[in-house]
């Protein structure tokens, strides 16, 4: 920590620092410490601390605005991680902790941390870290947590394997969570249990023009699978049901479901619509053998 003033007197930059703030001149220390700490040397660790944690203490977005300029490499990670969590700059105390339980008790203030700065940070963990912690804010905030995860899932499935994601929703009955996980996932997927997880998940969530969209033009849905699960929901339109069982041959079994639940409009709009002599006349015989 010593240097040499232009005459060859010696410089001890700590002594010059304590000098100014023996008379709480803390701005005109920090300036004096980013001038002289340029060099960036491993020497001058302790005082690239220092400068930090004076800072962290009483001026917290000036230490945020050194560390956003990677002026310094060789300063104490642990304790500048411990100060900015004090200091309320909670993705820089994230990106200085090194393990798990600390970044798990720092995570959940999700209050105080911008979204994408999370979700950003979720792609510097490794794939067990991140389900973990993602968990964790399940665990805490269901409803307020939900879009940051249903992001970082988007963005990270890859990394963190589609079924994991959908396990993660699955454990704590997030129906929203999947809905828009899957739904951005729907397209380039060929997954049957992918398709008919996602018409779950829109009948559940209440998004029926989805269902009714998905049920008429995916190719992919188990029909059986999802016929049973239309006909146990009860849906109030029963369009995406008359979807399955019109392409996949389930005919007795939409009539039988739409005549025991009083939705005859739709038998009169169904068999309109394909204008068949025989399935009306089906239709008619089913209704008398049934009254």
């Amino acid at each position: 920590m010593m240097s040499q003033m232009e005459g060859g007197c010696p410089v001890d930059y700590n002594t010059i620092t304590d000098l100014f703030l023996q008379r709480n001149l803390i701005r005109e220390a920090t300036a004096f410490l980013l001038d002289v700490l340029k060099p960036n040397l491993p020497e001058h660790a302790f005082l690239q601390t220092k400068v930090l944690e004076i800072n962290l203490v009483t001026y917290p977005n000036v230490a945020d605005a050194i560390l956003a300029n990677g002026m310094f490499n060789h300063y104490d990670r642990p304790r500048i991680a411990q100060l900015c969590e004090q200091a309320g700059l909670y993705v820089r105390a994230l990106q200085h902790y090194s393990e798990l339980p600390d970044i798990k008790r720092v995570i959940v203030n999700t209050h105080a941390i911008e979204p994408q700065a999370l979700v950003e940070f979720f792609g510097t963990l490794s794939r067990e870290w991140a389900l973990e912690c993602m968990k964790d804010l399940l665990l805490v905030n269901l409803r307020g947590n939900l879009q940051i995860i249903v992001q970082t899932a988007k963005e990270y499935s890859e990394q963190l394997g589609v079924d994991a994601c959908i396990k993660l929703f699955e454990e704590f009955k997030s129906y929203e969570g999947l809905y828009f996980f899957l739904g951005s996932y729907l397209s380039s997927s060929e997954d049957p249990d992918i398709h008919f997880k996602y018409i779950k998940a829109a009948a559940k969530t209440g998004q029926l023009k989805e269902v009714e969209r998905v049920t008429r033009e995916s190719n992919f849905y188990d029909p059986e699978k999802t016929k049973n699960f239309l006909m146990e929901v009860k849906l109030p339109d029963a369009r995406p049901l008359i979807n399955v069982c019109d392409r996949f041959g389930f005919v007795p079994d939409l009539t039988h479901y739409l005549y025991t639940n009083n939705m005859l409009r739709y038998i009169e709009g169904y068999v309109q619509k394909v204008s068949s002599v025989w399935l009306c006349m089906w239709f008619c015989r089913y209704i008398l053998v049934n009254r």
